[in-house]
């Protein structure tokens, strides 16, 4: 048996008010900077189109049993790619766009040559090469997306 009480009363009118207001999701301005946000976690991908700190959309992947298996270090990796390749024509050809994550290893792993890494992050790299992308570290606390 449900019971709708003033609780759920209150709570269902405070959502319908939150709805209703300013949209939750900001309009894309070709004019501003973007940040594309990322994460990985031991199951799935994350990443979050942003502009002036507001969210323009979100986007999550499940990954694969293989991709798993991954160190931190590739599924971070991968999660860049997966941001970077979501957002694509917003990203493309831009110079203004940073890449935000929560993992440091990966900045050092952007400045190193290609053939001084693993052969799968290699390869995560090279999708990564048509993006003029500045890569940034935030601690996960404060990265939107995490």
């Amino acid at each position: 048996e449900f019971i709708w009480t003033e609780n759920h009363e209150k709570v269902l009118n405070d959502l319908k008010k939150m709805l209703s207001q300013s949209p939750i999701l900001g309009f894309y301005d070709a004019s501003k900077p973007l940040t594309v946000s990322v994460d990985a976690s031991s199951v799935g991908l994350g990443a979050a189109l942003l502009q002036a700190g507001k969210p323009l959309a979100y986007a999550s992947k499940a990954l694969t049993d293989v991709q798993k298996r991954y160190s931190q270090v590739e599924k971070e990796l991968l999660a860049c790619c997966f941001g970077a390749e979501k957002f694509r024509e917003y990203v493309i050809g831009r110079n203004d766009v940073v890449l935000e994550t929560d993992h440091k290893p990966l900045l050092g792993l952007f400045k190193k040559p290609l053939h001084g890494i693993p052969v799968r992050l290699q390869r995560m790299l090279l999708k990564l090469q048509p993006f003029k992308l500045n890569v940034q570290y935030k601690p996960g606390k404060f990265l939107h997306i995490a």
